[in-house]
């Protein structure tokens, strides 16, 4: 005899979740809102005798007094809304409002562009954007067949490296953690071995993390700081937003240690306090674990800007990813692309055929074994990935001849195994 009972279903439990008048009033009605983006109507509970939420209330279409309505978009985001009656008092806590001083370090724009990029901007201005579908195969194998030779010509390029730091050897044995977080802790233990092999870390040195997030890996270089002991050292991290549960905050000597609340973009990084407070310090090294696209190259541009700003930049270690987010204006590498004949147009047309590589089939299960067959262009899916590939090493080698222009010996390596993560790639510059 088989039990029915729900200890026996193991859906059981979700369905007093899906069920929602079960643990909801008789009398309480759903917002009538539809969300587009979710293709659903608003779940939020509305007040007796209303139709909409106090997010959703109409308020555009007729008078407040006329509908009842008391909210409005908020004067600082449109976006969302916010009670009249209320409204100055939330001026002063919203999060849209800008900052009660603007900081010395914080300059719109100033790491988007750099002066040897006129020539580039004035050349790729007035290029048309154009899909990977919209591009006849025969102009589109052209400009393969130019990515292939531009990349066969540069010789190998990545230096097989995976090294460890000691200081997350017990971390890395803790039961208990997740697939995630071990893929987490590996990456970060590898990039502090790689710095610890460049030489990156000694007395004297401010690390900079960016696109810090939670600020895992400048814990573990606070941590590396604190015992090793690496006098006269300190941690910066930079983030353009706030976290919670942020991992600096259990750093125990907090004077070695500031964040900055700042978009990579608008940073002039010899100006904040805590490198201005150790301008006696022997140097910068920046490092970075998931600096996406375009952010990558704003650090880049941020450390060269610095260096030329009085600062002893040292080097940096940042781990690569996300090349289909590169932007034409913000990329470091526009003068080598030029003058290797690629076009900004082209340049587009690269940035979408990273993803070729990484970011797998697009089909479901029951289409896989399709994957082989040709597509419009006669490439099979291998040989798409393989395409993938060297686009993306074509990007960073143009990173590459930015960082060599400017004083800094630079190579790509790979840090942790492709088991790990796909994205393996880490690019080291170190100042000649």
């Amino acid at each position: 005899m088989g039990d029915t009972g729900p200890e026996s279903d193991p859906t059981a439990s979700k369905r007093p979740k899906l069920q929602s008048t079960t643990d909801q009033p008789q009398s309480a009605v759903r917002c009538k809102y539809f969300v587009q983006r979710k293709k659903r109507y608003c779940k939020m509970t509305v007040g007796t005798g209303k139709e909409y939420c106090g997010e959703h209330e109409p308020t555009a279409a007729e008078p407040v007094a006329a509908s009842g309505a008391d909210r409005i978009p908020c004067p600082l985001d449109p976006k969302h809304s916010v009670s009249a009656a209320k409204l100055e008092k939330h001026l002063k806590i919203c999060n849209a409002r800008p900052p009660a001083e603007q900081k010395p370090y914080l300059v719109p724009g100033i790491n988007c562009t750099s002066s040897d990029d006129e020539q580039s901007e004035a050349a790729g201005r007035e290029e048309k954007v154009t899909k990977l579908a919209d591009i006849p195969p025969a102009e589109l194998l052209e400009l393969i067949g130019k990515v292939s030779a531009l990349y066969e010509s540069a010789g190998p390029l990545i230096k097989e490296e995976s090294p460890r730091h000691s200081i997350l050897a017990d971390e890395l044995t803790v039961e208990g953690y997740g697939p995630q977080t071990l893929k987490h802790l590996v990456q970060s233990s590898a990039l502090l071995g790689l710095a610890e092999q460049c030489g990156f870390l000694r007395p004297d040195t401010t690390f900079v993390e960016f696109g810090a997030g939670k600020g895992q890996v400048a814990y573990w270089l606070a941590r590396i700081v604190e015992t090793a002991p690496l006098a006269r050292s300190a941690v910066l991290l930079v983030d353009r937003a706030s976290h919670r549960h942020k991992k600096d905050n259990k750093i125990e000597t907090r004077e070695i240690v500031q964040r900055v609340r700042a978009d990579i973009a608008d940073l002039e990084l010899h100006r904040v306090e805590l490198i201005e407070a150790g301008a006696g310090r022997s140097g910068v090294v920046g490092i970075g674990k998931h600096l996406c696209g375009a952010a990558t190259d704003l650090a880049l541009r941020c450390l060269v800007r610095s260096g030329t700003s009085g600062t002893a930049v040292r080097g940096c270690l940042f781990a690569l990813c996300c090349h289909h987010r590169c932007d034409w204006r913000t990329f470091a590498g526009k003068r080598f692309l030029l003058e290797s004949g690629i076009t900004r147009a082209e340049f587009e047309s690269i940035v979408r055929m990273v993803s070729w590589a990484v970011c797998g089939t697009g089909r479901s299960r029951e289409r896989q074994q399709e994957d082989d067959k040709p597509d419009r262009c006669g490439l099979t899916r291998p040989e798409r990935e393989a395409i993938g590939r060297r686009c993306k090493r074509l990007l960073d080698i143009a990173r590459l001849r930015y960082m060599e222009r400017h004083g800094y010996e630079a190579s790509l390596k790979y840090y942790v195994m492709s088991d790990v993560t796909l994205e393996n790639v880490c690019l080291v510059c170190v100042k000649k």
